[in-house]
Parts: structure tokens; C-alpha cells; sequence
């Protein structure tokens, strides 16, 4: 298969064996993938970010590890787990370095104020919360997430705003299916704890998909 076929029909191919081709230096293999997942990625990344600078550079060196080191990666069909486990590592990672760098923001931004600047995505459909009522219930959605901790942080924005499911979650972040849960019901009583005030407080408050996950071996 040539590479003018798969510029042609990029849907004849999985991911999977797209990543393959990368590894073989392939740049048309490459230029598929961006154009399926390119939209996905800047989403994730402007919600780690809230910037639009940040998240283009983050999901330009995204894709630029993929097809680097695209040759150990083992196609077993699970092209989406090792996307979001790089994708996270890399913004968390960065958001990590950016905050020890000023480790105090004092400035409090007006999102009314901001439309049209580096704080706004590209478009609305980019955005999961651009449904929201308002943008100030938007920006409370984004402010709570921030403040969580980090790892609760992941696991909420994987499930609730990526839709994977808890196995999925696990993988990403290698963590069993108890923790994956332990971390859900902890991001979930957080974020409708800090949303109460807000306008979108009751959308998130007491929406649990599962019970409350058991201590391993503890007594029913």
C-alpha cells in the first residue's frame, strides 16, 4: 500500500496500524492521524491549559512524540488508551513545570472580558462545556477541575468529559478498577462541593453512575 492510497482512503486503515507505519517513517500515515485525532487532542489539552497557545504547542509535540517513538509501540487494538496515557502524562507534566514557575497566580481573569484572546478555544464544538448555560458557569466548571487534585483531576476529566470507561480509565493511568472508582466518588463529592454556588451545581451534584467503591476484603 502506497502512501498516495492512504492520503486517499484513511479510513481503510486502523490506528493501530496507522502508528505502525509511523514507525516505519511513514509521514503520510502520520498526517491521517492528525486529522482523526488532532480536533480531540487540542480539546483535552485547552481543558488542562485554558489557553489556546499552550494547547496547540502541547498537542503539536503530541504528535510529534507519536511518530517519534512510534516504533515500540504494540499495536493490540488499544490505540485509544495509549493516546489519552501519553496525552495526559504530557499536559500534566508540563502543567507540573508551568506552576512551579509561578507558583503563585494572583491575577483573576473576567472569561466575559477574554473573548476572542488566548483564553477562548478556536471554536465552541472544541469546547465539551460549550452546551453550558453560560460562560460563567463554564468558567466555574473549569475553575473547580483545576483546583481538584491532580490524579482526581485525571480520572473526572477521562470519564466525565472524555466518556471512557473505567477500565479505560485504569489503563491511562495504572490504576486498578477500585481506584479508578475511589477517585471518581472522591472528584465527583469535590466538584459538586465547589459548584454548589454556581450555576451548574445541581448538574453535577449527586450524579454517581456506580455506588461508592467497597474497601478490598471489608465486610457488605
Amino acid at each position: 500500500m502506497t502512501a498516495p492510497f492512504l492520503a486517499r482512503d484513511p479510513d481503510r486503515l486502523t490506528d493501530d496500524q496507522l502508528v505502525v507505519r509511523c514507525g516505519r517513517g511513514d509521514v503520510a500515515a502520520l498526517e491521517v492521524l492528525v486529522a482523526r485525532h488532532q480536533d480531540a487532542a487540542y480539546r483535552y489539552c485547552w481543558r488542562v491549559f485554558r489557553d489556546h497557545h499552550a494547547a496547540e504547542d502541547a498537542t503539536q509535540e503530541f504528535f510529534l512524540r507519536l511518530f517519534r517513538h512510534a516504533s515500540h509501540y504494540e499495536p493490540r487494538g488499544h490505540f485509544t488508551t495509549w493516546f489519552y496515557r501519553v496525552l495526559t502524562n504530557l499536559c500534566f507534566d508540563a502543567l507540573r513545570k508551568k506552576r512551579r514557575r509561578r507558583a503563585v497566580q494572583g491575577v483573576q481573569i473576567d472569561p466575559l472580558a477574554c473573548e476572542g484572546t488566548e483564553l477562548e478555544p478556536r471554536t465552541d464544538d472544541l469546547d465539551p462545556t460549550a452546551g453550558l448555560r453560560s460562560e460563567e458557569a463554564r468558567d466555574a466548571v473549569h475553575s473547580a477541575l483545576g483546583a481538584l487534585p491532580v490524579e482526581v483531576r485525571k480520572a473526572l476529566e477521562l470519564r466525565e468529559l472524555e466518556g471512557l470507561h473505567y477500565r479505560e480509565i485504569g489503563a491511562v493511568l495504572d490504576r486498578s478498577l477500585n481506584e479508578v472508582k475511589v477517585l471518581l466518588h472522591r472528584g465527583r463529592k469535590l466538584l459538586a462541593r465547589a459548584l454548589a454556588g454556581t450555576p451548574v451545581g445541581r448538574e453535577w451534584a449527586g450524579e454517581e453512575d456506580d455506588e461508592p467503591p467497597r474497601p478490598q476484603g471489608g465486610r457488605r
